[in-house]
């Protein structure tokens, strides 16, 4: 344990700007955008998603099927959701490189091809390091634009954005519900002109703040489109991710779960490593329901001291194991 400990501490070579870039991830001055990226003749984008209608393709499209979920934010909670957490939820889409961003590939056939056979090649040899001399499967990439921006300009260029996407005469935001069931994902989508909007992936990303080391993450949810899986999405993604926790966001280390053999033979090659530890988890909606949720906490004294005398009714505190 102690080795592990002296591993992780961070080498800070410069304290100024050490401390300059951990306000800037603290204060959400610097959040990654989008990279555009080019790669078998397709134009690829990895972006945060910053708008309501993003949010809704990835619930009705990518989630289904991999989620328990059974409810959903409408536009208002989302929106204050994505600006004042360190929740980063992003998305990969593909386009026609010989075309403007906006245009989306009718198919790419060619590209998941290209992208399977040398995923495949990887899977077969294996990668033991990543940074060895044989060429990895997304070598051939090339980075056209990064665009990283504070967090409130990215919530209100995602709204100004999100109108525009509004069909005409349709209002997202005027008498919207708070909580949407998966019934409602679909027809707040048809107010949107998202037909051709082709998102092949989805990934979660959380940042949390720790007192003795640099941030910790954690990668809650990496899901692929069911049609477009077995390409090479997901490593690509978590290339990405990898680079934007260790050097933009400054992170410590990434946590993740793993519930599938698929996903762990990915994490393995990415150098993730088994911790052993005894998670226990307490599902708070269905347990110590002694006090109505929707208590004030003008009152917060009152309901605190209720709560504690359902153990000691008789005020005798040592009674709490």
């Amino acid at each position: 344990m102690k080795d592990c400990k002296k591993i992780n501490t961070p080498l800070i070579d410069d304290t100024d700007f050490f401390k300059k870039s951990y306000l800037d991830v603290i204060n959400k001055r610097k959040v990654l955008y989008k990279y555009i990226f080019l790669f078998n003749n397709y134009r690829f984008k990895f972006k945060i998603i910053s708008t309501y209608y993003e949010y809704l393709i990835v619930c009705n499209r990518i989630l289904e099927g991999v989620t328990a979920c059974n409810f959903f934010f409408g536009p208002l909670l989302f929106f204050e959701m994505l600006g004042k957490s360190f929740y980063y939820p992003y998305v990969l889409y593909i386009y026609d490189a010989d075309k403007g961003s906006g245009d989306v590939i009718g198919s790419a056939k060619d590209c998941h091809k290209d992208l399977h056979k040398e995923w495949r090649e990887m899977e077969l040899d294996g990668v033991e390091d990543s940074c060895s001399a044989r060429p990895l499967p997304f070598s051939s990439l090339k980075f056209v634009k990064s665009t990283i921006l504070d967090i409130d300009n990215i919530v209100r260029k995602g709204k100004v954005k999100n109108e525009r996407y509004l069909k005409k005469g349709k209002n997202d935001f005027d008498g919207e519900k708070i909580i949407l069931s998966a019934a409602d994902i679909c027809s707040h989508l048809k107010k949107y002109n998202v037909a051709n909007k082709n998102i092949v992936g989805y990934t979660e990303i959380y940042l949390l703040f720790h007192m003795g080391r640099c941030f910790d993450s954690r990668i809650e949810r990496l899901v692929i489109e069911e049609q477009h899986r077995n390409k090479g999405y997901g490593l690509l993604i978590m290339y990405i991710c990898i680079y934007v926790l260790k050097y933009l966001y400054h992170c410590n280390r990434c946590d993740l779960n793993v519930e599938n053999e698929i996903a762990l033979r990915i994490y393995k090659k990415l150098k993730f490593t088994k911790v052993e530890t005894e998670v226990y988890r307490l599902y708070l909606h269905c347990n110590y329901n002694f006090i109505p949720n929707t208590v004030s906490i003008k009152n917060d004294r009152d309901s605190i001291q209720s709560f504690m005398d359902c153990f000691a009714p008789k005020g005798d505190v040592s009674s709490i194991e």
